[in-house]
């Protein structure tokens, strides 16, 4: 076998290992693009996670459950919004003593426990609408 029928045959196998690891590379990138959203959330919040749909099933909100034992008096309650047809988080967030739940097919309902009553009157509840949509906050006078 001559030296040069060895640097070709170098040459070829090198070639071929390449387009093996560039295959490879292709079916990963197609992976990661079609996650789904338990996927994601499983990723970001291991494995307790709540997945709740709004009515058209347009949105997905997937929201980290701490189990009542593990719960801290500000604990943070970390979630997103996953918008199914295009596939992607329109939406995240980590709101303190929170539950989040929806309110209409495009808007979110959030009440927060507030550090500190002030007065007997108080429930100790702050509530609001998040539409999606605009991205910005409803107060609870607007929405009434």
């Amino acid at each position: 076998m001559s030296f040069k029928n060895v640097l070709v045959q170098i040459f070829i196998m090198c070639l071929l290992f390449g387009c093996v690891q560039t295959n490879k590379l292709r079916k990963q990138e197609t992976f990661d693009s079609t996650k789904t959203y338990q996927q994601i959330a499983q990723q970001k919040f291991g494995e307790h996670i709540e997945y709740k749909l709004n009515l058209d099933k347009s949105y997905a909100l997937c929201q980290k459950v701490i189990p009542e034992s593990a719960l801290k008096p500000n604990q943070l309650i970390e979630f997103f919004v996953y918008d199914i047809q295009k596939g992607e988080i329109i939406y995240e967030n980590k709101i303190a003593r929170a539950k989040i739940s929806w309110y209409n097919n495009t808007q979110l309902l959030v009440v927060e426990q507030k550090g500190y009553v002030t007065n007997p009157s108080d429930t100790g509840k702050l509530t609001y609408i998040f539409d999606l949509q605009s991205k910005k906050k409803i107060t609870s006078n607007q929405f009434k």
